[in-house]
């Protein structure tokens, strides 16, 4: 007898080392997607850290200026739609000039090619007489990065010049 409970308690002891080690086995399985789930937040950080400039950019890099033939067809598009059978009623004028810069503004602002650029827009709307006007606008800006540009809109009745001014933000 004292034999048999030799044999029990060698498998019992044998019973155990193997659970031991199944148990380990499921413990590295456990552990190696939370390896594999940092190793990859791990890379994906450093693809974003390669992918940033390595420094501060003083200026815009070639093809990231200010879009100037995107920026005309907005003001054009903007200017058709709001005053393309109106005529000129010096009331109404004010609300034209805000809705134009309005949509203008928000058109550009939503353009993803417009990153580190801050916009200003200007309208001017007047009734068409006959007489010349003079359109006159400063601006304190780096000739190398900032730009401008102007439209012009006229029917028989009014005209208006639109004006975006594309500053690069430092």
């Amino acid at each position: 007898m004292p034999e048999e409970k030799k044999s029990k308690n060698s498998v019992n002891t044998e019973g155990s080392t193997t659970m031991e080690a199944s148990e380990t086995k499921t413990q590295n399985k456990k552990r190696t997607p939370l390896a594999t789930g940092i190793l990859a937040d791990v890379e994906m950080q450093e693809e974003e850290l390669t992918s940033q400039p390595a420094a501060y950019s003083m200026r815009p890099a070639f093809g990231e200026s200010f879009p100037l033939p995107i920026v005309k067809n907005i003001i054009n598009s903007v200017m058709t739609d709001k005053l393309k059978d109106k005529t000129y009623d010096k009331d109404v004028a004010k609300n034209w000039t805000r809705e134009i810069a309005d949509d203008v503004n928000q058109q550009i602002a939503s353009n993803p090619k417009v990153k580190r650029y801050k916009h200003v827009v200007q309208v001017m709307l007047g009734q068409e007489l006959g007489a010349g006007s003079t359109y006159l606008s400063r601006c304190c800006w780096d000739c190398d990065c900032d730009t401008s540009v102007t439209e012009v809109f006229s029917n028989t009745s009014l005209f208006c010049v639109c004006t975006v001014f594309g500053t690069y933000q430092y």
